[in-house]
């Protein structure tokens, strides 16, 4: 039988058939995959895009005081972007801001644990925990220092500045005292000479924490700057006078404008300085005769004071008692009103020290009996324990 043989071309020309159905095949698929990627690559543009979109109508409404409003927002653009940090931080401080603290916190701190020098995301914790009351203290504190030695983009400086001056408000608003006087002070170290506005918010965080001699110090280099600087003259003048360098803060209250100086505070504390200045005998390069009439007024106020005092007749607990300490001191007082006169302080100043002795004495005794004197009597009682050397 004889066999039948297929020719080589038809073999060959099968064999480049399926060759280009196999490589139309090929071209076919991966154009769809470069389609898929290119649609896949669109998809997820556009959802960026949508992301942004709601992550710019957020900060919109946040800074226009919207919280609540920017709340929504930024959840929807997390439902584009769910990784996005930048996105979850926002949303962290809108949820913050409309009083979600846990659900806040629970967000920055999962963000910190990846980025644990942030600075910002410090400072929102710091935040919550300042406003979440005086049993978060310790927290506030430990995030408050992160923050201020945190990692920031822009203006490291500046910020930490703006930053600790934010941490002293929230302890001193918290009469955290011992730890306030640190931080302003190292605020305080750390301020620009040359930025005066600066220079004065240090100066008086120092008057609110009662730091005085530092206070003094900060009024009086802003005063090398501008001598007639209001707010420095205020400062300084109330620095000295809580030091109880009445002269000096009464040169300062007289330096300031009338306006500034009748504000009820500083107008006080001036009225208190200026009678101190005046009566007080022990005033450097007083002839002796005005020391002498200056003490003589002193004796006369004193005594006035003390008779109104017992006038009062404040009632004792024992019913007729002995002389009290005030009545004896008048007694003593009255025997020598002859002897502390102003002609005879100015024939025996020697004399001086004594009558004072006596006035000091009659103002305490009539303080603890009938309250902190006012007026002159004040002034007097003032002089008197700067002379001693105790506090107001």
């Amino acid at each position: 039988m004889a066999s039948t043989s297929i020719p080589s071309s038809a073999t060959g020309g099968k064999k480049r058939a399926r060759e280009i159905v196999l490589l139309i095949t090929l071209v076919l698929l991966l154009l769809c995959t470069i389609f898929t990627a290119f649609v896949a690559r669109i998809y997820h543009k556009r959802y960026r895009v949508l992301g942004d979109e709601w992550f710019a109508k957020g900060e919109e409404n946040f800074r226009a005081g919207d919280a609540a409003g920017a709340l929504g927002d930024y959840r929807n653009a997390l439902l584009y972007s769910p990784a996005n940090a930048t996105f979850q931080f926002h949303l962290a401080k809108a949820l913050a801001a409309t009083g979600h603290n846990d659900e806040a916190r629970a967000y920055l701190t999962t963000l910190l644990s990846d980025s644990s020098g942030s600075g910002e995301i410090n400072l929102e914790l710091a935040r919550i925990a300042a406003s979440s009351g005086p049993e978060m203290m310790l927290e506030a504190l430990r995030y408050y220092h992160a923050a201020i030695y945190g990692v920031w983009g822009t203006d490291p400086i500046g910020m930490r500045w703006q930053i600790r001056k934010e941490f002293c408000e929230y302890l001193l608003n918290n009469n955290a005292i011992n730890q306030a006087e640190s931080e302003i002070m190292e605020l305080a170290d750390n301020t620009n000479p040359e930025d005066i506005s600066g220079q004065k918010v240090a100066g008086d965080l120092l008057l609110r924490a009662h730091i005085w001699s530092r206070a003094l110090q900060q009024f009086q280099t802003l005063l090398t700057h501008d001598p007639h600087d209001e707010d420095a003259l205020a400062g300084a003048a109330t620095a000295a006078f809580q030091l109880g360098q009445y002269a000096e803060a009464d040169e300062y209250f007289n330096r300031l404008s009338r306006e500034k100086a009748s504000t009820p505070d500083l107008a006080k504390m001036r009225q208190i300085s200026g009678d101190v200045v005046s009566l007080n005998p022990y005033a450097r390069d007083l002839s002796t005769d005005e020391r002498a009439k200056r003490a003589a007024a002193a004796v006369s106020i004193a005594q006035a004071r003390a008779n109104a005092c017992i006038r009062r007749k404040v009632p004792t607990p024992w019913g007729n008692a002995p002389a009290s300490p005030l009545e004896t001191a008048l007694q003593t007082s009255t025997r020598n009103t002859n002897a502390w006169s102003s002609r005879d302080l100015r024939k025996y100043p020697e004399r001086i020290e004594s009558a004072m002795s006596s006035v000091f004495e009659l103002e305490d005794a009539a303080a603890n009996r009938c309250g902190e004197p006012q007026g002159s009597d004040y002034a007097l009682w003032l002089i008197g324990h700067s002379r001693s050397g105790s506090s107001r």
